[in-house]
């Protein structure tokens, strides 16, 4: 009895380290993607209620639709790695534009709100790292 209940256990923890496995490759980058998303929607809210702010309003709002797009091309199990990388390529675009406005507006405040963004950023950049890194890791092994 008990050998059978170790097998079914083996076999369980080896099923969900699998799973797992499975769900830590495209999870990080979808988890990286939300956070961007989320945080771009906040600038959009900061630069809408700020008024130092609210030029960048217009700017906010489209880092805010290109990060909701890359999220969704992401999580499309349809999504081909050319689209990702697209959609990444896009909001990538999008991030730099911002980013140097608000450089260019040395303003203390927009560059406080613009942290998380920079912050979901730089993790979705290292996600499509480790992602082309694996793949090219791959290809060598073919």
């Amino acid at each position: 009895m008990s050998t059978l209940r170790n097998n079914l256990l083996i076999a369980a923890t080896v099923g969900l380290m699998s799973v797992g496995g499975c769900a830590t490759t495209g999870g990080n980058l979808s988890s990286s993607a939300s956070r961007l998303e989320r945080s771009s929607y906040a600038l959009q809210d900061e630069a809408r209620d700020g008024d130092a702010r609210s030029g960048f309003q217009s700017d906010a709002r489209e880092l805010a639709e290109e990060a909701r797009d890359f999220r969704r091309t992401v999580e499309d199990h349809r999504s081909s790695k050319e689209d990702v990388r697209e959609a990444f390529s896009d909001v990538s675009r999008r991030y730099h534009a911002m980013r140097d406005e608000v450089e260019r507006s040395h303003s203390r405040e927009a560059e406080r709100d613009f942290q998380p963004v920079t912050e979901a950023y730089l993790d979705v950049e290292r996600e499509m790292r480790a992602r082309d890194d694996r793949r090219d890791r791959y290809a060598r092994d073919e």
